[in-house]
């Protein structure tokens, strides 16, 4: 369900390709995937109340997804106050600064679910095993996984440049617009690579910091 929800926010992030109303509708999906998402492990929330971070790991975790909840009441708002299609007839007046803080969040709404996958993909890969039945992990395929994994991190650093993703963090004003009627596959491409770096660096910190808790 995280690996749907991130492809419907990297889908909703071509705007320009898809125009207003496929984007709204994307949205809309999104948001409903998400309440259904939440609804399912809302166990978990009463849970992380009570126990709180056991360590550093359950913080970090609950970190990301209280930002990740952050990000996304901010897109559903600003959504609500710019939409010209499905919510049009509500009486809120748009403004140039809603669409900026829309963009804004888009982005940092991919950054955080990008880090949230990560932070489970060996929970993601185990029942990716199972659902292939592809049985008990092996070496071969550890390190082919493993050199797949760098190439597209590598290709996400080189992405993260030209794309301009910090600038989009930042909110601040670039003249970097993507040219969707010579490259709409390289786009997803360049966005896909940069969810990719991030999804490797939470994995493998997350990993690095159940080692320590071993050690220790």
């Amino acid at each position: 369900m995280n690996l749907v929800a991130g492809g419907l926010l990297l889908a909703a992030l071509a705007y320009d390709w898809l125009g207003n109303f496929a984007h709204e509708l994307i949205g809309t999906a999104m948001f409903g995937l998400l309440v259904a998402h939440n609804t399912f492990n809302s166990r978990w929330y009463g849970s992380a109340v009570r126990k709180g971070g056991r360590d550093l790991r359950g913080w970090l975790n609950i970190a990301t997804i209280a930002t990740l909840a952050i990000a996304m009441l901010i897109l559903l708002i600003t959504s609500i106050i710019i939409s010209r299609s499905l919510f049009s007839a509500l009486p809120i007046a748009s403004s140039f600064a809603a669409r900026q803080l829309h963009a804004q969040a888009a982005y940092w709404a991919l950054v955080i679910v990008a880090i949230h996958v990560g932070m489970r993909w060996s929970m993601i890969m185990t029942s990716m095993r199972s659902w292939l039945r592809l049985g008990s992990p092996n070496a071969g395929r550890t390190w082919v996984l493993r050199i797949v994994a760098l190439s597209i991190a590598a290709y996400g650093v080189h992405s993260w440049v030209v794309v301009g993703i910090g600038s989009r963090l930042m909110a601040e004003m670039t003249m970097n617009f993507w040219n969707f009627e010579e490259a709409v596959l390289r786009f997803f491409l360049r966005q896909g690579a940069v969810a990719g770096l991030l999804i490797c660096v939470a994995h493998y910190t997350t990993a690095w910091l159940q080692r320590l808790k071993q050690l220790l």
